[in-house]
């Protein structure tokens, strides 16, 4: 039987607007439920048994979050201790340290589509209900938030493969994501659609290549355009200026300084130092393969085509000098 993978994309992004646009608790934790379910398909595209044992993993954290956020749910009517238990569960299904076990062994073995789906898009859900106040438990996030951009920038120093660098980096950002989830929704939406096309040209490459190589294999193999479109975008997910995601945590740490979070914000920006020179060590071993000449002729090429794109995208808001503070 073959997977209907445009109707479960869909049937992911309706419930994702659903529990958006919700005020009720239990209506966006139904939401939660239908949108996990949807997503667990893509993961199995090929109906392999590799692929059933990755939904497994996938699904048991998952399903451990929902039942903890429905106790939460119960628990609001009399206690107040109930915000603790949502925002583990948020927490958990977000993959945020320490309760990220899931999601290097989840990411690691999953095809491309379901992969960037769950760097991206799979993250909306619970980031948007911890900016609900009475969901979240600050002290309890931001001590996630630490821990996050601390371990995602040192975790992603031994990782030898482009989808493992990744998937840290990941965690990394996640916790610049939490962060702008708890000063402002509109930041959010903002780091969160600039991460997501950033990743996009990464991952198109990663379909067209084998997902799992070595870097600087990876590099040596891939046409001229890509490996500068790769030296690009991971330079942007570096946080080097000026690119896209820089002037997203710009407004970031603007929103940090005018509150008393100056010790989150040492971690995090010493953390995304460290990010920053993993993230240098490949973008510039794509820029110095000389091994492939660019090739200068009027025929338009589908990896010209995403390096244009890409690079219009990182450099639009500083041509328009658009970094707006909330």
């Amino acid at each position: 039987m073959k997977t209907n993978t445009p109707m479960f994309l869909l049937l992911m992004m309706v419930t994702t607007f659903f529990v958006v646009i919700s005020t009720s608790s239990m209506f966006a934790w139904m939401m939660m439920e239908l949108n996990m379910l949807a997503f667990i398909p893509l993961i199995c595209l090929k109906k392999s048994t590799m692929e059933a044992d990755i939904s497994l993993k996938y699904l048991i954290p998952q399903s451990f979050a929902s039942s903890w956020f429905m106790i939460s749910i119960i628990m609001s009517t009399f206690s107040s201790h109930s915000k603790i238990l949502a925002s583990v569960a948020l927490l958990m299904k977000a993959g945020s340290v320490p309760m990220h076990s899931w999601f290097p062994a989840v990411m690691y073995s999953i095809n491309t589509l379901a992969g960037f789906a769950l760097m991206t898009w799979q993250k909306i859900v619970p980031l948007f209900l911890l900016s609900v106040q009475q969901l979240s438990h600050t002290p309890l996030i931001l001590t996630s938030v630490i821990m996050s951009a601390t371990w995602g920038s040192i975790a992603g120093l031994n990782q030898t493969n482009i989808i493992s660098m990744l998937t840290f980096s990941s965690i990394a950002h996640l916790s610049w994501l939490i962060m702008a989830s708890l000063l402002s929704i509109k930041t959010l939406s903002m780091y969160l659609m600039s991460y997501a096309l950033t990743l996009l040209p990464i991952f198109i490459s990663l379909n067209i290549y084998n997902m799992k190589m070595h870097k600087t294999i990876m590099c040596e193999m891939m046409e001229k355009y890509l490996q500068i479109t790769l030296m690009l975008n991971f330079l942007s997910l570096a946080g080097m200026p000026p690119l896209a995601i820089f002037l997203n945590k710009i407004i970031i740490i603007y929103l940090m300084s005018k509150t008393a979070m100056t010790f989150i914000l040492v971690f995090m920006l010493i953390s995304s130092a460290i990010s920053l020179y993993f993230y240098i060590i490949i973008a510039f071993t794509a820029m110095f393969d000389y091994s492939k000449p660019l090739s200068f002729t009027n025929k338009m090429t589908l990896p010209k085509l995403i390096f244009i794109l890409s690079a219009l995208f990182q450099f639009f808001p500083l041509f328009l000098g658009i970094c707006p503070l909330p």
